[in-house]
C-alpha cells in the first residue's frame, strides 16, 4: 500500500500500475502520511505485521523480510533499522549524520531505549499495534513519537542492521529545523509519557538551587542574628516553593497517565 503525499514525481503511477493500493494523501507531511497508512492497514486489512518504508529508493526492501520474521516469530514487537551500520559513502551529509546520532543519543538517554539510529525510517510492527501511534506529529518529529509509544507501553524492540543508499531525487529535509522539531517533540513527549521523571528532575534542581541561596541566608544569620540579603532569601524561598510544587504536579501527572493507561495492546489474539 502506498500513501500518495501530493507528490508531482511518477511514484503514485508506477506504484498503481504495479497492481499497488495507492491512497492519495489530503494534508501533507511524513508524520500524517504514516499515520493515514496506518490507519488503512489497521482497519481495512487483516495483516498481522506492518512495514513502514520510504519510496526515494534509500532503503534495500529485502531487509522488509528479515523485519516481519522476527514480528511473526514473536522475538520482539517493534523492529527499527540502523542505517549507520552499511550506509552508502554519499547517502547522507555530515550534518545529517551528526545530528541523527545525537537525536539518537538522547533518545536513548530520555526514552530508556536501545536504539542506534532514532531517526531510520524503515520500521515493523505488529499491526495491533497501530492505535497508538495516531494523533502524533504530522511532520518529521513523528518518528521520534512512535519510539516515544514503544517506551511508554514497554514495547519490545528490536533494532537491526539494515543498508542505506543515496536517495533518488532532491530531498525536503532541512536538517536544522527538522532537529529543532524533533528535539523539541522529545522534551514535551518526555513531559507526556514520564511526568513522574521529567517534573521530578526540574523539581530538584530549583530546591537544589535554593538550597544553595539560603545556606548563604543561614550562615549570615547565624553570625548577626539578623535576616539579611532579602532578595536573595526571597529568591530561595521562591525557588523551593516552586520545586515543591513541581514535583507535586509530577505526581498528579504521573497517576492520571497511569489512570489512562491501555493495557489492552500487550494482548494479540
Amino acid at each position: 500500500m502506498v500513501v500518495d503525499g501530493l507528490s508531482t514525481d511518477k511514484t503514485a503511477e508506477i506504484a498503481r500500475s504495479m497492481g499497488a493500493k495507492v491512497i492519495r494523501q489530503r494534508r501533507r507531511g511524513y508524520g500524517d502520511a504514516l499515520q493515514v497508512g496506518f490507519y488503512y492497514v489497521d482497519t481495512k486489512t487483516k495483516t498481522a505485521v506492518t512495514v513502514m518504508i520510504d519510496a526515494d529508493g534509500t532503503y534495500e526492501p529485502k531487509d522488509i523480510a528479515k523485519m516481519a520474521d522476527i514480528i511473526i516469530s514473536g522475538d520482539a514487537d517493534f523492529v527499527i533499522g540502523n542505517r549507520f551500520a552499511n550506509m552508502d559513502k554519499d547517502a547522507m551529509t555530515t550534518v545529517n549524520r551528526i545530528g541523527n546520532k545525537v537525536l539518537s543519543s538522547v533518545a536513548r538517554r530520555l526514552l530508556k531505549i536501545k536504539v542506534s539510529d532514532s531517526q531510520c525510517g524503515l520500521r515493523a510492527f505488529r499491526t495491533d499495534l497501530a492505535n497508538i501511534f495516531y494523533n502524533s506529529s504530522l511532520g518529521m518529529p513523528f518518528a521520534t513519537e512512535m519510539l516515544t509509544a514503544t517506551s511508554m507501553y514497554h514495547i519490545r524492540i528490536k533494532e537491526i542492521p539494515t543498508s542505506y543508499y543515496k536517495r533518488v531525487g532532491d530531498t525536503k529535509l532541512n536538517p536544522i529545523q527538522d532537529g529543532g522539531r524533533i528535539l523539541g517533540t522529545i522534551i514535551r513527549l518526555m513531559r507526556d509519557t514520564r511526568p513522574l521523571s521529567f517534573f521530578l528532575s526540574i523539581g530538584l534542581v530549583m530546591i537544589g538551587i535554593g538550597a544553595f541561596f539560603g545556606i548563604e541566608v543561614l550562615l549570615d544569620y547565624l553570625k548577626t542574628h539578623t535576616v539579611g540579603r532579602i532578595p536573595t532569601t526571597i529568591l530561595s524561598v521562591l525557588l523551593i516553593v516552586l520545586g515543591v510544587q513541581t514535583i507535586s504536579l509530577g505526581l498528579i501527572s504521573d497517576m492520571i497517565k497511569n489512570k489512562n493507561y491501555d493495557k489492552r495492546i500487550f494482548f494479540s489474539e
